[in-house]
């Protein structure tokens, strides 16, 4: 069991329960996907309804290490990771195989957008160092990542070993062969991420993606059957109704 701040709600929805068809049923969250924009409005309604809020920061993400804290709601935020305070919001990330990472501190929240190449160039740490920034303790933060790609779904090739290298990043300690193919261990990776930066408090989801493309979208499940569009589950963090 993980310590959680108890005035913090956050949730890792599945695809299931809204009204979009097709591929990208049911529950899908992305207005980028190719879905139609009225479904998608539809079941980000239905969330705001479920979680009780009126007000979702949702980022436009770009597997990037930038981090930001949100004060207030007026743009378009092209980020990966955001941190707040605010009662009145809660902040969101779209996700298909990435890992959705929730951040609890004593009075912040913050949620991250971790795919390989965010987690690669430090959006973790540089999460952290936001927090840090305004006024968290590092020691009593909270990490909890939800349901992502696990390590026998995520093959990988020679010029991902190479980028792996180019991080900085020692690929051995970090990839699984099976026959003559190789594993990517991502949570591994998230898991040392987490570890090297001193938090003990944390929990990693060992739910596939991929290997449950009835509950989740997987952006590679819907790669190896030729599906050209795959939609966004939503994962979110904020402060509880008082």
């Amino acid at each position: 069991m993980i310590k959680t701040y108890k005035q913090f709600k956050f949730c890792f929805l599945s695809r299931n329960g809204g009204i979009s068809k097709g591929e990208f049923r049911s529950l899908n969250c992305s207005k980028t996907s190719k879905d139609l924009a009225k479904n998608v409005n539809h079941n980000l309604g239905l969330v705001k309804k479920k979680i009780r809020t009126s007000n979702i920061v949702l980022m436009n993400q770009i597997h990037s290490n930038k981090v930001i804290n949100i004060k207030k709601i007026d743009k378009t935020y092209t980020v990966d990771g955001l941190i707040s305070k605010k009662k009145n919001i809660v902040l969101g990330v779209l996700t298909a195989d990435c890992a959705p990472i929730v951040i609890l501190g004593e009075k912040y929240f913050g949620i991250v957008h971790a795919g390989w190449k965010g987690v690669f160039s430090n959006i973790i740490e540089n999460a952290v160092k936001k927090l840090i920034q305004n006024g968290e303790i590092k020691k009593n933060l909270v990490f909890i990542v939800g349901p992502h790609l696990m390590t026998y779904s995520f093959e990988i090739k020679e010029d991902f070993i190479k980028l792996m290298e180019k991080s900085k990043l020692i690929p051995e300690n970090f990839i699984e062969q099976k026959k003559e193919k190789k594993f990517f261990n991502f949570s591994k990776l998230i898991e040392s991420k987490i570890n090297q930066l001193g938090i003990k408090n944390y929990k990693i989801s060992k739910e596939d993606t991929f290997s449950n493309p009835k509950k989740y979208f997987s952006y590679r499940y819907y790669l190896k059957k030729g599906i050209k569009y795959c939609g966004r589950q939503i994962s979110l963090v904020g402060i509880k109704d008082r």
